[in-house]
């Protein structure tokens, strides 16, 4: 059965547990919080030392694995495994085939969860896509990607009034532009500013003590360029050269907006809509965000300046890696070719 947050939210309420549930995504927060919120609920408060095992995928043996699924509770109607990271594309074909075999007669007595951090469930080989159809068929298969916009905006304004802090939603979609969507990193950059802000959160707060990410600054940048915000842009990339990042990611990113709106460009040119984009490239453009912003920017710019400033891009590029000037120098002489470029073609 495969499931998203709404729905293994759901099943967690109602207290019905399968017997088994695979956790994966994109969103390592949501992940180890429904992990938890799993285990917690399976198992009765207090007798989490007889009935919660935790093992580590990376060293565990699949004779840890078994010995933990089949034992037998104690005080509890059931007992829960967490396996973190299991690497299921080490198993070769015995281990798989033993695999298989727990997975299609699992004890009702156990509800085992596969939590998959930093390892995602391999579907190369015939073998891995018969255990995770194994998983679908007994349990479930949560997939925990990023939150939508709308509801991470509701996220920062609950998190910040649970630390009697209050903000606007404006704010926390500024919050959202400038710090990013990881949720692990947001709930860090709120517990800042909840302690500087005191009551009433503002946007010249964020400003004041939340860090800002690569992406969202690169963003600002690029968008200042196109209003001819000189001040503005320039103040961007020394924001990211005083944070110690390295000038290739600073041009990689900045190359990364042009590149989403040269592609938004040429599927406008020919008559499709935005979402074309999202079916295109699903890896990279899983949200609306990049989408939105691309088609936004384009506005403002000729396709073949956009075609004249991917070149551009890729000769700083070339400078960064083979020459010996002063990589500051290039990115600024970058930021002024940029700007000339969108007024002379």
């Amino acid at each position: 059965m495969k499931f998203q947050e709404r729905e293994l939210w759901g099943n967690i309420k109602s207290g019905d547990f399968y017997p088994v549930y695979l956790v994966q995504g994109t969103e390592a927060y949501l992940k180890q919080n429904y992990v938890k919120l799993l285990s917690d609920s399976a198992i009765p408060a207090g007798l989490e030392g007889f009935n919660l095992h935790r093992l580590n995928g990376e060293t565990c043996t699949l004779e840890d694995l078994f010995t933990a699924v089949e034992s037998l509770p104690a005080m509890s109607p059931r007992t829960c495994v967490v396996v973190h990271d299991l690497d299921f594309a080490s198993l070769n074909d015995s281990d798989s085939d033993a695999m298989a075999d727990l997975l299609s007669d699992l004890p009702d007595t156990c509800v085992l969860i596969f939590w998959q951090d930093t390892k995602a469930f391999p579907k190369k080989t015939k073998k891995q896509k018969e255990l995770l159809k194994l998983i679908d068929k007994a349990g479930v298969v949560a997939t925990l990607d990023g939150r939508s916009r709308g509801a991470l905006v509701k996220f920062v304004v609950h998190e910040c009034e649970k630390r009697g802090t209050e903000i606007s939603a404006n704010t926390a979609v500024y919050i959202l532009d400038n710090v990013g969507q990881e949720m692990e990193n947001l709930l860090s950059e709120i517990d800042k500013l909840c302690s500087y802000a005191g009551g009433t959160a503002t946007e010249a707060d964020v400003d004041a003590v939340c860090s800002k990410t690569l992406e969202s600054t690169s963003f600002k940048m690029v968008d200042a360029l196109a209003a001819d915000d000189f001040d503005g842009a320039f103040r961007s990339l020394a924001i990211l050269l005083e944070q110690k990042t390295e000038p290739a990611m600073i041009l990689g990113a900045v190359t990364s907006t042009y590149v989403d709106m040269y592609r938004a460009g040429v599927v406008k040119a020919a008559g499709q809509k935005p979402a074309l984009l999202k079916t295109i490239y699903p890896g990279t453009y899983k949200s609306d965000y990049r989408v939105t912003n691309a088609f936004r920017r384009i506005r403002k710019y000729s396709p073949e300046a956009l075609r004249r400033s991917l070149e551009v891009l890729s000769e700083a590029d070339t400078k960064l890696k083979s020459t010996m000037e002063d990589s500051r120098t290039v990115l600024e002489t970058l930021l002024v070719e940029l700007s000339e470029v969108r007024h002379t073609c």
